[in-house]
């Protein structure tokens, strides 16, 4: 009997904690990035969301993750923190057992990040202004975009996930090359 042996290298994912605000961020790490990262820089990603979790639960996960990377997701909200620093020392005081270098903020909020990616010659988001820098974009602002061409937020941010240009997206935001930089130097 011949026997056929396959041989199937196996390379090991590197994982990584994200702890994310909510709902649109889990939406985002899930359709938009883990994929993305996995194939590009052999990491798999697990988001944790935190927003409505007490903090001391958040401090107790992330000390428990002390073998893994994590990397900790915030939106700047600049009509409440004049800068990056003032919001990262809000989260490190809010959860003491953060590494401030692993808190990531997010310029302005994810829709931000999901805006950046959209390449506006598909039909679905033809008439899209989308500007050459999204870091300013706020909740408000694609809620206003994304009503040219859908009913519901959650189907426009499945749809964009389908579409997404990385490359666009790092041209457009300053926060999301910063993160995938920051993501790609982990184990480095």
């Amino acid at each position: 009997m011949n026997f056929l042996w396959r041989v199937v290298w196996v390379i090991p994912m590197n994982k990584v904690f994200i702890y994310i605000e909510g709902d649109h961020d889990k939406l985002f790490v899930n359709f938009v990035l883990s994929e993305y990262v996995r194939n590009n820089m052999g990491i798999d990603l697990h988001p944790i969301p935190y927003a409505q979790k007490p903090p001391k639960s958040i401090n107790k996960s992330i000390r428990s993750k002390f073998k893994f990377e994590y990397l900790f997701l915030s939106d700047l909200d600049s009509r409440t923190h004049p800068c990056i620093t003032s919001m990262k020392q809000e989260r490190f005081d809010k959860y003491d057992a953060l590494d401030c270098s692993k808190i990531i903020i997010v310029k302005e909020e994810i829709e931000s990040w999901f805006l950046a990616g959209v390449d506006n010659s598909f039909d679905k988001f033809k008439g899209w202004e989308i500007p050459c820098q999204t870091d300013g974009i706020e909740k408000e602002d694609f809620d206003r975009i994304y009503k040219i061409s859908f009913d519901s937020k959650n189907d426009c941010l499945k749809e964009i996930a389908k579409i997404y240009n990385f490359d666009l997206a790092i041209e457009r935001n300053s926060s999301f090359k910063y993160f995938l930089n920051k993501l790609s130097n982990l184990f480095n």
